[in-house]
């Protein structure tokens, strides 16, 4: 009776920190979103010309939220010791976990959304120049001003983006592309006439898909990982939760 006793106390402040656990990776979670949305720099508007990104990004938030209801969901059905909530915790938390699946698989299937191919081939359809009040244009004009960058590969990319090529038939490249002062949506260009004329001595030659790749990369790895420890988590406390349910 001692030994059962004493594995249950084990198992059950092991579930605590478990469930501890789940909550932190919560706000982990949760700080990696915000981090993305309110970043400084343009990297906070690449995620507004990607759908992928977007809706990965609404999911984590959500996800972090969910997760720090159930650490503490699952901390009160320990200390309760509610066969009923214990077991209410489990058919959550196995729920939770499919979704998470679900969605790792899904980010897997359209990774391709990532590729410098698709962002090139959305900037020659979509974009519209510098003055474009759709959401997309003025996105593009951000990240190319705030990462001191050209197009998704370089400037050449206008010279096959359609649109921009009708409402701007004069120039080469917008404006967003010209070299400035400093690199705020309101810096001084250095020369307008030379830039939108072709000049590359006053225009960013460098693509934005590589320089914002290295910084994204660096928050999709941090949710790759914080995914998988998660997953694991889950998978322990799903065990714990059903086993102390039993002994109740």
């Amino acid at each position: 009776m001692t030994v059962k006793m004493g594995r249950f106390e084990c198992i059950k402040y092991l579930m605590v920190t478990f469930n501890i656990l789940i909550s932190l990776s919560g706000c982990l979670l949760l700080a990696t979103a915000l981090l993305l949305l309110l970043h400084p720099t343009g990297l906070r508007h690449f995620v507004s010309v990607s759908a992928l990104l977007f809706i990965g990004t609404v999911y984590s938030l959500s996800l972090s939220f969910v997760l720090l209801i159930l650490g503490i969901l699952g901390i009160i059905a320990v200390f309760r010791q509610s066969r009923n909530l214990l077991l209410l915790f489990f058919l959550l938390i196995l729920l939770v976990f499919i979704v998470e699946l679900t969605a790792g698989i899904l980010a897997f299937v359209f990774r391709n959304q990532l590729t410098k191919k698709y962002f090139e081939d959305n900037l020659i359809e979509y974009y519209t120049g510098d003055n474009a009040k759709d959401t997309y244009s003025s996105n593009c004009n951000s990240i190319m001003i705030s990462f001191e960058c050209c197009g998704v590969i370089g400037p050449q990319d206008f010279l096959h983006t359609i649109n921009f090529i009708i409402l701007n038939p004069t120039s080469k490249v917008p404006e967003a592309c010209c070299k400035r002062g400093q690199a705020m949506l309101d810096g001084d260009i250095l020369d307008r006439n030379k830039c939108l004329s072709g000049d590359v001595e006053f225009i960013h030659t460098q693509g934005c898909f590589q320089l914002i790749k290295n910084d994204l990369n660096i928050y999709l790895h941090l949710v790759g990982v914080l995914s998988i420890w998660i997953l694991i988590i889950e998978i322990c406390v799903m065990i714990f939760s059903i086993w102390l349910a039993q002994q109740i």
